[in-house]
């Protein structure tokens, strides 16, 4: 019987702390419904423009047949242009194990997604500039500057697999990959991605690790507090118009083969024939806001221009480069040339093989000894080439015109949701087409419209 009542009154008890927590709660609202709310919102993009109308370039319109194509990039060698099996690549697939702020973990929930690339994307959240909302927890209140986000895989369908016949290549099938536990047509690049050609030169390099997690800067940090109902963190990826055809040699059964696959563009980091370092060249950033606490900039710019803007001050030389990648590269005088694979046992393509070393001895004797005749210039030939590449970063805000009004209104371009702040601003000429595929922004081309622009809550600064 007291036993029977001290339960009675431990129950009591128990209801009564649950009760008072209910109403009380922690601040201003009951801690179960706390516990229920995020105050934190997470969104994905896979555009380089943050706000709205997006340039999406038709990738029907490029031929995966054709050497001369920008979608297939000048590394592909052993089968340029003329696998008639490989297609545009339809479908992006995006494993992510978690999230972290500043290496805090608040995200740690496995999230999947696969995005149809067909058309102009205005169908597709993650590319018309709406985004995708993840799943997460509200962190501890503080200041973040970044981001780190775990992929597991990344793929783009549509790759083929082809055998060595002895005399040259022949289609083999397509090529396959587990996503999320069962077996699509693509390739996972993203374990290509662990380290660029540059990473793994360096002693070093089996302890770098560049993609898992990928570290995002937040442009302007994240202030995170409990006493605003909503911010907004959102985190672009720059997928849409930034994808080419690539070569991955490997041996299956005593057989040299070769795949052809999809991945990010090497705008920035130029992959060579041979190599399979392909990391450093998917391009991320993010930016918060509270809703109700921004501004906004918008203007008359003409058709086929970006507009960018970034905090007043900061160099533009941090998001353009002097030149295109395989530029950058090609003036590295200690780049020097890679051995081809071996192909097996066909004794044509060994014929081929040793014929393809002569070429590899040659290209290496016009560099050793001659400009690259010691290991100090090639480690400072490398550290130049770095310095040109390392520093290079997506704006947090991009807009593109296409010389027509948003209507309701008679801007052609709008930024908004902006933070309190100064901004510079900059209109960068692009000329949409197949000569501009793939490729970013390098210097010499932006053109300064504001100068340290105020924005303020509730601001509407017209910026032309």
């Amino acid at each position: 019987m007291v036993f029977a009542d001290m339960m009675k009154k431990l129950k009591f008890y128990i209801a009564s702390i649950m009760m008072i927590a209910f109403f009380t709660g922690c601040g201003d609202e009951p801690v179960f419904t706390e516990m229920a709310t995020n105050r934190l919102t997470v969104k994905i993009k896979g555009t380089l423009e943050s706000d709205t109308r997006s340039y999406f370039h038709n990738t029907n319109l490029l031929d995966p047949e054709d050497p001369a194509s920008p979608l297939e990039d000048d590394s592909v060698f052993q089968l340029p242009g003329s696998d008639s099996n490989m297609q545009v690549p339809s479908q992006f697939m995006f494993d992510i194990a978690e999230l972290r702020l500043g290496g805090k973990k608040f995200a740690n929930y496995r999230q999947v997604f696969k995005f149809d690339l067909a058309g102009d994307g205005s169908s597709v959240p993650f590319f018309n500039g709406t985004g995708v909302t993840l799943k997460n927890d509200d962190p501890p209140e503080g200041r973040y500057d970044t981001v780190q986000v775990y992929i597991r895989k990344m793929v783009f369908d549509k790759a083929q697999i082809y055998r060595s016949s002895g005399s040259g290549f022949v289609w083999d099938k397509e090529g396959e990959v587990l996503f999320h536990e069962k077996s699509v047509n693509g390739f996972d690049f993203n374990q290509l991605m662990v380290n660029s050609y540059w990473d793994s030169l360096r002693l070093e390099s089996a302890d770098i690790l560049r993609i898992f997690p990928l570290e995002v800067p937040i442009i302007g940090g994240l202030d995170y507090s409990r006493d605003d109902p909503e911010t907004v963190l959102e985190i672009r990826f720059v997928i849409k118009n930034f994808i080419k055809k690539y070569e991955y040699p490997f041996y299956s059964e005593g057989l040299l083969k070769v795949s052809h696959y999809y991945a990010l563009s090497d705008w920035l980091r130029d992959v060579r024939t041979g190599e399979n370092d392909i990391g450093r060249n998917i391009h991320a950033v993010a930016r918060a806001y509270v809703p109700g606490k921004t501004g906004r900039i918008h203007g008359n710019v003409a058709a086929n221009n970006y507009i960018i803007a970034i905090p007043a001050g900061e160099p533009i030389s941090d998001y353009v480069i002097t030149d295109p990648g395989d530029v950058i590269r090609s003036d590295n005088n200690c780049d020097l040339p890679k051995p081809p694979v071996y192909p097996g046992n066909h004794i044509e393509a060994v014929l081929d093989y040793y014929l393809n070393f002569e070429r590899y001895k040659f290209l290496w004797n016009q560099k050793v000894p001659g400009a690259c005749g010691d290991f100090a210039t090639y480690e400072n030939q490398w550290d130049i080439y770095e310095a040109k590449v390392e520093n290079f970063k997506i704006p947090p805000h991009v807009a593109f015109s296409d010389g027509t009004p948003l209507l309701p209104s008679t801007s052609t371009y709008e930024l908004i949701n902006i933070n309190p702040s100064n901004y510079d601003v900059y209109r960068i000429p692009f000329t949409p087409g197949t000569a501009t595929y793939s490729t970013l922004f390098l210097s010499g081309t932006p053109v300064q419209i504001g100068t340290n622009i105020p924005i303020s809550a509730g601001s509407n600064e017209l910026v032309q």
